[in-house]
C-alpha cells in the first residue's frame, strides 16, 4: 500500500513538474510576442496640445479662425513666462505682439504691459490666459474678449496656490480669412514660426478692464 502511494505522489510530482515546465515556456513565448502602442488622446483642437497635422483652414468658418486669432492675441498680451532675463526686447512673445498690431497698439503693449510682464518674470512669476468669451459688438470691428487670468506667483511650486483673477478686452480688429501675401507658407511652418502671423489679422485698437488683473 505504500508502495503504490509512493508510486502515485511520484506521478502526481513529475506531472506537476512538466505542468510548471510547460507554464513557464507559455509565459516566456508570450512576453516575447508583446508589443507596445502609444495612443494620444486629444480632447480639443488646441494647437498646443495637437501632435498630429494641424487643422486646414478650410475646415474653419470666418470667424472661427478670427476668434481663434483673438483668442491668441489676448494670450500673447497678458502671458508671463519666468525667466531671470527681464528685457522686453527679443522675445517671441513681443515678436508675436508687434506683428499682430498697428504700430499704436504694439507701442502701447511695449511701454505698458511688457514692462509689467518683465518684472513679474524676473520675479520668477508665472502667469497663462484663458479666454471664457468672445462678443461681437454692435461695430463689426469690435470685438470684447472676456477672460481667466491664472496667476502662480512661484513657479514650480506645487504648494504655491493659483490666483484667479477676470478682465474684459475691447478689441478692434482688422481681419480677412486669407494668408498675407508675398509669403512663402511653409518655409514659414518650417521654421517654426508662430502660424497666427500667416494670416490677414492685426489689432488697430485695444481698451483693457483689468478688473483685479
Amino acid at each position: 500500500m505504500n508502495k503504490t502511494k509512493s508510486f502515485l505522489s511520484g506521478i502526481m510530482l513529475i506531472v506537476i513538474v512538466f505542468a510548471t515546465l510547460f507554464f513557464a515556456v507559455l509565459l516566456y513565448n508570450t512576453v516575447g510576442q508583446l508589443s507596445i502602442h502609444t495612443y494620444i488622446f486629444q480632447m480639443s483642437n488646441n494647437p498646443e496640445q495637437r501632435v498630429g497635422p494641424m487643422q486646414s483652414m478650410n475646415d474653419m468658418t470666418p470667424d472661427e479662425l478670427r476668434n481663434k486669432l483673438i483668442h491668441k492675441y489676448v494670450s500673447e498680451y497678458f502671458k508671463v513666462i519666468p525667466t531671470q532675463d527681464n528685457s522686453k526686447n527679443g522675445s517671441v512673445q513681443q515678436f508675436t505682439i508687434r506683428k499682430l498690431s498697428t504700430l499704436d497698439v504694439y507701442n502701447k503693449w511695449y511701454n505698458g504691459e511688457a514692462t509689467t510682464i518683465a518684472k513679474m518674470a524676473q520675479q520668477n512669476m508665472f502667469r497663462r490666459i484663458i479666454v471664457d468669451r468672445i462678443v461681437p459688438t454692435d461695430d463689426s470691428n469690435w470685438f470684447e474678449v472676456k477672460y481667466t487670468a491664472q496667476t502662480w506667483e512661484e513657479s514650480n511650486n506645487m504648494d504655491t496656490n493659483v490666483i484667479e483673477s477676470h478682465g474684459t478686452v475691447l478689441l478692434r480688429v482688422r481681419f480677412e480669412k486669407d494668408f498675407l501675401p508675398a509669403i512663402n507658407i511653409k518655409q514659414s511652418l518650417k521654421n517654426g514660426d508662430n502660424p497666427a502671423l500667416l494670416f490677414r489679422f492685426r489689432v488697430s485698437d485695444i481698451r483693457i478692464n483689468r478688473g483685479g488683473l
